[in-house]
């Protein structure tokens, strides 16, 4: 195993695969490995993995989204008054997985969403998933 530190920008430019192999580790592997703590543990993942992709706009993050195959989709549907945003993460792939997966979460993609608005806005942030029918609805908070 090579000890290089890997860049997230060169896996991105360099590595393309389709969602499936990644749906069969993050939806069956992972929780299955991890038990119930895996929720957590996503979501640390996700505010890790915010800190190394250093996305410095909303417009990178929706880029960000999709390059990796989170979701077709993700649009900044209302900013709150009293501190926060709503996203919504839609398209096909994210109908496919609600539609085909027993238990689905979207933990990871909150810990991003939270530690990325965290970088932009300056300010401590969490995020919640809610799961619709045909699309999430991702509620990031901060003071």
């Amino acid at each position: 195993m090579t000890t290089k530190k890997t860049n997230i920008a060169t896996v991105l430019a360099n590595l393309q695969t389709t969602s499936s192999g990644y749906d069969l580790i993050r939806y069956i592997g992972i929780p299955d490995m991890l038990g119930q703590e895996s929720d957590l543990i996503l979501y640390v993942m996700g505010k890790k993995l915010a800190r190394q992709a250093e996305c410095i706009s909303i417009e990178e993050i929706q880029e960000f989204f999709q390059h990796v195959g989170w979701g077709g989709e993700l649009a900044l549907s209302q900013e709150k008054r009293r501190g926060g945003y709503l996203f919504e993460l839609s398209g096909s792939i994210i109908q496919a997985r609600l539609q085909t997966l027993e238990k689905i979460d979207f933990q990871l993609e909150a810990g991003f969403l939270a530690e990325t608005i965290n970088q932009i806005s300056e300010k401590d942030c969490e995020s919640i998933a809610e799961i619709k029918k045909d699309h999430v609805i991702l509620h990031v908070l901060f003071d």
